[in-house]
């Protein structure tokens, strides 16, 4: 008969991806959790990062900013077809998913620094998972994370 060990465990398989994405901070952490003006964020309650993994139940993230466990925010996956360029010549791409997250993990992986951030998502919509597999089968390849780029400016 098996027993119940107490150990928390992954609750749902995970499928690799490697998608361009952003991670808002919700507006109710935006007083504890703001990137420096000379970090790479994307602005001081946003930062950049590559989407690595994606279940039912959440996501893995690889950014280059710290944020804290619990804190909550939306996760925008941006879409690999680049919709035009900026005048520097790096290309702009439209969000093509976003829903809010809750960070339930957070690892120093790397000393640029680089952070594997795991989160779930917060009342997962009903089409959630459909939608991000569609935006997976229209990317290019395995490498189909925009470079540089972000969203478009609306």
């Amino acid at each position: 008969m098996p027993r119940d060990s107490g150990l928390t465990v992954r609750q749902y398989e995970r499928e690799d991806i490697h998608l361009s994405i952003e991670f808002v901070v919700a507006e109710k952490h935006r007083a504890q959790v703001q990137f420096s003006p000379m970090s790479a964020a994307a602005d001081p309650h946003a930062v950049r990062g590559v989407a690595s993994d994606l279940s039912s139940g959440g996501m893995g993230l690889e950014l280059g900013q710290f944020i804290p466990r619990l804190c909550e925010g939306s996760v925008r996956v941006l879409d690999p077809r680049a919709v035009g360029e900026r005048r520097d010549g790096t290309p702009v791409h439209e969000v093509a998913f976003e829903h809010p997250v809750k960070v339930r993990r957070v690892t120093m992986t790397d000393h640029e620094p680089t952070y594997a951030v795991g989160v779930s998502f917060i009342d997962p919509a009903p089409d959630a998972q459909r939608k991000l597999q569609d935006l997976l089968a229209r990317a290019p390849g395995p490498d189909c994370a925009p470079a540089g780029g972000g969203a478009a400016d609306a």
